[in-house]
């Protein structure tokens, strides 16, 4: 055999070789450090709060990764404390591999002062204090029924306006947007008008339309594009 031959021979081997080589260090790479999970484009999250299509959470392209059954407790928000029943922990990634939860849970009214004896449906529709979170509650009158949704917001941004009319999908006709310090509102779903609702509206459109709240909502630092806005306005 020529030398040039064992050469090229040579060559075959040490490209074979280190193309196993490769091969079994990624396998004991992905065993050791898995990639983390991650939503496709086609999946979809919807959560039937209460299973009875009053008040249903969808999110796109997002994949549930676990659902368990938690313990009753309370939550502190910018409008008092408050407590879920019989609630459901929902853990969910995007195509991003973005973790994050809602809380869901469906209750008599019994459970909340908030609720009038009013032929109305009612809600709340806030923040969380003791963690990254917002929140929305709504009692219908017609089922007897407060539904509760928590959404966290440690790793996205999740504004009371989205939640209300991006995830679950009410009609934003049925409100006017307004902001004031109760966080409370009713509106009648038959007709949809007669109402108001409190939703704290994006940091964006608060810094413009009530500028002396929007740190009572967002904290300095949450966007230096309009902190230097408020700043050049006179707010500190």
């Amino acid at each position: 055999m020529s030398r040039p031959r064992n050469i090229l021979l040579l060559i075959i081997i040490v490209i074979a070789l280190v193309s196993v080589w490769v091969f079994i260090v990624g396998s004991a790479g992905n065993l050791i450090f898995p990639e983390p999970p991650r939503a496709d484009t086609s999946d979809n999250l919807t959560v039937d709060i209460g299973g009875d299509g009053f008040l249903v959470a969808r999110l796109s392209e997002t994949l549930v990764l676990s659902e368990e059954n938690i313990s009753d407790s309370s939550f502190e928000t910018a409008h008092g404390t408050f407590r879920w029943y019989g609630a459901k922990n929902i853990t969910y990634v995007n195509t991003f591999a973005t973790t994050d939860y809602m809380i869901v849970w469906k209750t008599s009214p019994d459970k909340y002062d908030w609720v009038s004896d009013e032929e109305v449906n009612q809600y709340v529709s806030t923040y969380l204090t003791d963690r990254n979170a917002k929140c929305f509650m709504e009692y219908s009158y017609e089922n007897k029924c407060v539904y509760g949704i928590i959404m966290g917001t440690d790793n996205r941004t999740v504004s009371e306006y989205n939640l209300m009319f991006k995830v679950l999908g009410l009609d934003s006709n049925g409100f006017d947007l307004v902001y004031s310090d109760n966080g409370r509102g009713s509106f009648q779903t038959s007709s949809g008008d007669g109402g108001y609702h409190t939703v704290v509206p994006d940091g964006y459109t608060l810094s413009r339309s009530d500028p002396g709240a929007y740190y009572d909502h967002y904290e300095y630092g949450d966007n230096y594009e309009i902190d230097d806005y408020l700043e050049s306005q006179g707010f500190d």
